[in-house]
């Protein structure tokens, strides 16, 4: 249920360069029509890229970039480490069900999407213990360049 919630929530960026982030994601989605075929989507699929796609994305990247290191991880590790970072490592199907878990959910990705979230990164993707710089102000790639750096050096 959560999976659904963050592909009915298109990712957007406010800062240059994060819309790269969300190429990331339609070029998943490509890869997915191409192994699937386009019966596999259905419309609402054909829009700007979901936050879900925009996670798998960077989850994709996150594993390219830290391959053949001791801290490989597979693109579904990463991608749980990303929904831990974003505070929503609590919602399976029966929280989910609960009343106002919906609220929350979104409440947690509109923080993340409008970098409402400490400076330190704490509440986005990759908070920092840290950090040299607001995190608000940078674009996504090197806050995970970062957050590489300071927790699975390499």
């Amino acid at each position: 249920m959560l999976l659904g919630e963050l592909h009915r929530m298109e990712f957007y960026s406010l800062i240059p360069n994060d819309d790269n982030r969300g190429e990331d994601g339609k070029q998943l989605r490509e890869k997915f029509i191409n192994e699937e075929g386009p019966q596999a989507l259905s419309q609402s699929d054909l829009g700007g890229c979901s936050v879900l796609e925009m996670l798998i994305g960077l989850s994709f990247r996150l594993e390219f970039e830290t391959m053949s290191s001791r801290w490989e991880k597979t693109p579904s590790e990463w991608f749980w480490i990303l929904i831990d970072n974003l505070g929503l490592e609590w919602c399976n199907n029966s929280m989910f069900l609960q009343h106002k878990s919906i609220d929350k959910i979104i409440t947690k990705v509109e923080i993340f999407l409008n970098r409402h979230y400490k400076n330190d990164g704490n509440g986005g993707l990759f908070p920092l213990k840290n950090p040299r710089k607001d995190q608000r102000r940078i674009e996504i790639w090197y806050q995970m360049s970062g957050y590489i750096l300071e927790n699975y050096p390499i």
